[in-house]
């Protein structure tokens, strides 16, 4: 590999100052174009590399983005990283991602960490153990010279800009679907009934319902909610399902397949999981579909616009989800 030169060793090999190698490399007005021209070709030739520890020492900047997610396994969370990496690469920041595993311990270690100077700002989804535990403590404790940015997962008390999904609205238009389909006797499953995110679509579908029946709630982890779906499909006459998030999803998929409702289209199914996923289920899984990627990219143009203009409003931005139908709400003979 071609040993790169110092800025030093530069200027001495072109015979002028340090600080003229640095003027013409940051495009000054005071170098003339021809020896800017000359610095560049011979930065150029012989390999050199600012020293970026440097320059963030000297401008007070790091450029660089944390990214603090609860995990990497939930398919809408992958998506949106995907999102936040498309528009920060065509930017001159780079990345550091923290993944919590759902530890609010962890993400205070990671905000601590990352806001220590190593970031100019931080876009965050709060972990599942923070969210019950109800401690933002860390987050309203980050210097005012870093900016947050809360996404999918986020806490009122905390003044930062947030892109949210439209849960309660969503869960809300999928009941009213469902009813238009003539189902009316609905069965809620959730393992995601401590979050936010949760709990606003358990309240549209109570909001949703409430003109037919009592709410009818299976809630806990995912074996927990196939045993008691499998339980309920085989006790009472349910005409839908609608399940909050993939672990739900899956459970109540096995529970429907185990008990024949779901191929001849006797009970309906809407859930929450990826694309390639509910497209090579049999039958196929209609979803709601949060647009992970779009939210990411919102997050991150909304931080990046932050960081130009820390004085502006600070903004809440809502991401429609859409119902994408597949086999799983078709009657079939």
């Amino acid at each position: 590999m071609k040993k790169s030169i110092t800025l030093k060793e530069l200027a001495k090999l072109l015979k002028v100052s340090v600080s003229t190698v640095s003027k013409a490399l940051n495009d000054s007005h005071e170098i003339s174009e021809s020896t800017k021209r000359k610095v560049e070709e011979a930065a150029k030739l012989h390999n050199y590399k600012p020293n970026r520890a440097a320059l963030n020492l000297k401008s007070g900047k790091t450029n660089t983005i944390g990214v603090v997610l609860p995990s990497i396994k939930n398919f809408f969370l992958a998506r949106a990283l995907r999102g936040i990496e498309s528009v920060i690469a065509n930017t001159d920041y780079n990345i550091i991602i923290s993944i919590t595993n759902e530890s609010h311990e962890k993400e205070v270690k990671s905000v601590e960490a990352l806001t220590n100077g190593m970031v100019d700002g931080l876009i965050i989804s709060v972990s599942e153990e923070t969210q019950v535990l109800q401690e933002f403590s860390h987050l309203n404790e980050i210097p005012d010279d870093i900016h947050v940015l809360m996404f999918d997962r986020v806490e009122n008390s905390v003044q930062c800009d947030k892109v949210l999904v439209d849960d309660y609205d969503a869960i809300l238009k999928a009941v009213r679907d469902l009813k238009f389909k003539g189902r009316n006797k609905i069965v809620l499953a959730s393992t995601i009934n401590k979050l936010s995110v949760g709990q606003l679509r358990t309240r549209g579908y109570i909001d949703g319902i409430k003109d037919q029946h009592e709410p009818i709630l299976i809630e806990g982890p995912e074996d927990f909610v196939e045993v008691k779906m499998n339980r309920l499909l085989q006790e009472q006459e349910i005409e839908a399902i609608i399940a909050l998030d993939e672990e739900a999803s899956l459970a109540s998929f096995r529970a429907g397949k185990k008990n024949g409702v779901l191929e001849n289209g006797k009970v309906f199914l809407i859930g929450y999981a990826g694309k390639t996923m509910s497209e090579h289920l049999t039958p196929s899984l209609t979803t709601i579909d949060q647009h992970g990627k779009k939210v990411g990219r919102t997050s991150a143009k909304l931080l990046l616009e932050r960081l130009k203009k820390p004085q502006r409003d600070i903004q809440q931005i809502v991401v429609d989800s859409t119902l994408r139908e597949r086999d799983t709400t078709l009657k079939r003979s």
